[in-house]
């Protein structure tokens, strides 16, 4: 890139955006040296084409779509040696994660960190009732345990979760 201008737009833009770039890699992997690994991998992309970047169009959308086909080049690669989301769970994960607003980035990296402290037991209950069309009665007949069961073990790792969250947004206020 020769165009000092354009070096230091991108510089800005990159800056700006880059923890919300890792956030978005990060609802979408669950491991985080992955995540940095694909962080580097969408920064060298973004990079090599900005020269093709309109200035005035959306950086962050652009940059969301190259992390997202780096996620799932690393996915294709990694995907037999690891434990991973289906394509349906990871699709509507991004588009979920690309819709949340600028200022939650902090409540983002929170929750990642709060999800990483469930059981591994409560992390497979979670993203089972989360899948889409599941149900909290196919989820109790995918584990065996009673619809019941799996509602109220559902909603205590929300509860957990969100407390999670809170504690977490709270410790960050006070520094």
């Amino acid at each position: 890139m020769a165009d000092p201008d354009k070096t230091e737009l991108f510089v800005h833009l990159i800056t700006q955006y880059q923890q919300r770039v890792h956030l978005f890699i990060l609802s979408l992997v669950s491991n985080r040296a992955d995540a940095e690994e694909i962080l580097q991998e969408t920064n060298l992309v973004l990079w090599r084409k900005f020269e093709g970047f309109r200035p005035g169009s959306d950086f962050r959308a652009w940059a969301f779509q190259v992390a997202y086909n780096k996620v799932k080049s690393f996915r294709e690669r990694h995907g037999r040696d690891r434990m991973r989301f289906g394509q349906s769970v990871m699709d509507r994960l991004a588009t979920v994660a690309a819709s949340v607003p600028d200022d939650l980035p902090a409540a983002l990296e929170f929750l990642q960190s709060c999800k990483d402290q469930l059981s591994s037991q409560d992390r497979d209950l979670i993203e089972r009732r989360y899948e889409p069309g599941a149900t909290t009665a196919s989820v109790a007949t995918e584990v065996g345990r009673s619809v019941a069961a799996v509602y109220k073990a559902v909603v205590r790792i929300r509860r957990a979760l969100f407390e999670c969250v809170q504690r977490s947004l709270r410790r960050e206020e006070r520094k």
